[in-house]
């Protein structure tokens, strides 16, 4: 995820400092699933919807947790909002298009693609061609619009390779 995030903040231009803060967001965006039961993060089944909703609680976990790092705060916008969807239905607060911070919606994306091609305990890895695909099919949903051509881009020219 860091590297899928990293290579989509320079290619729309991000300065190095900010490129840095994504990828150190990247590596901490998940943390708070520390907190969540094995059976469920292991689970090869869908989840019950009361699974679900102890699983959405690890981004806030998340936060509490960058909170204690010492100076590491300003990695928490993007983070909080990884799990944002452009058209407003995503989690936790619910914010829609631009009012997601860009890092966020940067995160969203890489963070999608990972999932989508990597063996998880409840599914196969799908291809990257798949991947793209459905980037693509959510773009202007679950994904920024703008960025998700940039992210294509980067695929089809080799710099991202899942």
């Amino acid at each position: 995820v860091a590297e899928y995030s990293t290579a989509l903040a320079r290619a729309l231009g991000m300065d190095e400092a900010n490129v840095e803060i994504i990828k150190e967001a990247a590596l901490l965006h998940d943390i708070g699933k520390i907190s969540i039961p094995e059976h469920i993060l292991k689970k090869t089944s869908g989840l019950t919807p009361e699974e679900y909703t102890i699983m959405k609680t690890h981004v806030e976990n998340s936060i509490k947790m960058i909170r204690y790092l010492p100076n590491m705060d300003y990695v928490i916008p993007a983070v909080v909002a990884h799990h944002e969807r452009y058209d407003g239905t995503g989690y936790p607060r619910g914010l829609k298009g631009t009012e997601i911070p860009l890092m966020g919606r940067i995160l969203t994306i890489a963070d999608c693609f990972d999932a989508m091609t990597a063996r998880r305990p409840y599914k196969q890895e799908r291809s990257i061609d798949y991947a793209a695909g459905e980037l693509k099919k959510n773009s202007g949903t679950q994904f920024d619009p703008e960025l998700v051509p940039v992210f294509l881009s980067l695929i089809e020219d080799g710099k991202i390779a899942g």
